[in-house]
């Protein structure tokens, strides 16, 4: 495991590699399906399944977040938030609106403005069709801020992962037992229901792998935690399958998708002797981020351009990715760090926190950095 304050190198790549599987699935499954998009679709197993890179996401975000506000005053556990969310939002969302713009698509102001100041995202829509993730992440990350003002977050994992888990069990059994949406049109707007089993996910992996913990609460949660994320991935390949008229799936194959990520993300946990793998890998993981804003809208756009103004040797999509890849990458390595200075500072000195750096007292000690 890694010293205090160091990123996961392994899981770094993982977060890329869910970023480029969700441009992939994007490019050459729903978006042909959808007609968003020119070119062929690829079908079946295992492109279809791509999109769960997003739910992995969740989970990760489980594993780091909770890491990330122990022994941190809630106060900065929100300035982290909003300064690792909000440059990339401010750079990206801009880059979006200017590519929309160009191409003949119009996004609203609302939108725009909603994207540059992160918290808006939690009631309405942002620049880009892929924000819609941020708003699960915003409303976990207010979960985890408003528990860290009245507990202890350490000796408290188990039971914030018990109440997510009880909060999506009751939309499961309300919506497939009595047919009835217990959390009504909150339900639009904080779908955190469907999602919330894999935050918990995220924080019990963090017991079990981080801090060396089992127990059978956590036990009986982990496996609660699996069954609920079960139903609830195949509840999602299905309604995704009615979008773009793929054929249904089983509950077997939900188990087995939630199954695969779980294995994939317990798998990564880990880092490598290698100074140079690390630095790749730390690249790739700050590419990650951007690279998820970016890629859908703009890449739309583009796709159909190239494929509308210019006969291409190759598939226009290949080009698009490279070209996100690239400027993703170029955003999080050189743009990205700057602005990030400049939030904290602002942020900072807005919440009278004075310098973040300053360690908070000797007795406390940091399980993961600032690294989601």
């Amino acid at each position: 495991m890694n010293p205090p304050g160091k990123k996961i190198d392994y899981l770094e790549a993982l977060r890329f590699t869910l970023a480029f599987l969700t441009m992939v699935w994007h490019y050459y499954y729903f978006g042909p399906r959808g007609n968003h998009v020119a070119g062929a679709a690829l079908s079946g197993f295992p492109i279809r399944y791509f999109s769960f890179s997003v739910e992995v996401f969740f989970a990760i975000s489980g594993f780091i977040i909770v890491a990330s506000a122990i022994n941190r005053r809630p106060v900065d556990f929100l300035i982290g938030r909003l300064v690792r969310l909000g440059p990339c939002l401010l750079v990206c969302a801009t880059i979006s609106v200017a590519a929309g713009l160009l191409f003949g698509h119009r996004p609203t102001l609302q939108s725009y403005f909603a994207s540059i100041f992160v918290l808006p995202l939690a009631f309405t829509n942002g620049a880009d069709w892929s924000y819609w993730s941020l708003r699960m992440e915003i409303v976990f990350y207010a979960v985890i801020f408003l528990c860290a003002c009245f507990v202890n977050i350490e000796k408290n994992i188990l039971r914030i992962a018990l109440l997510l888990l009880a909060y999506d069990a009751i939309g499961i059994v309300g919506s497939q037992i009595f047919g009835v949406d217990l959390y009504g049109s909150a339900g639009a707007q904080y779908p955190l229901d469907h999602y919330a089993s894999f935050f918990a996910i995220g924080m019990l992996l963090y017991l079990m792998l981080a801090k060396k913990t089992l127990s059978w609460g956590i036990a009986v949660a982990f496996v609660v935690a699996l069954c609920n994320g079960s139903f609830r991935c195949y509840e999602e390949a299905n309604r995704i399958a009615k979008l773009v008229n793929d054929v249904p799936v089983g509950l077997l194959t939900g188990a087995a998708i939630l199954l695969v990520g779980v294995a994939v993300f317990a798998v990564c946990v880990r880092s490598t002797r290698s100074t140079r793998l690390s630095s790749i890998f730390s690249v790739l993981g700050k590419t990650s981020y951007p690279l998820y804003l970016l890629h859908q809208n703009m890449g739309y756009l583009l796709i159909s351009f190239l494929e509308t103004h210019f006969r291409l040797a190759i598939d226009a999509r290949v080009c698009v990715m490279a070209a996100m890849v690239l400027l993703a990458g170029l955003i999080a390595l050189y743009v990205e760090p700057v602005l990030a200075s400049v939030y904290r500072r602002y942020l900072a000195r807005l919440a009278g926190t004075g310098n973040l750096l300053v360690p908070r007292v000797a007795s406390t000690k940091r399980s993961f950095g600032d690294v989601e």
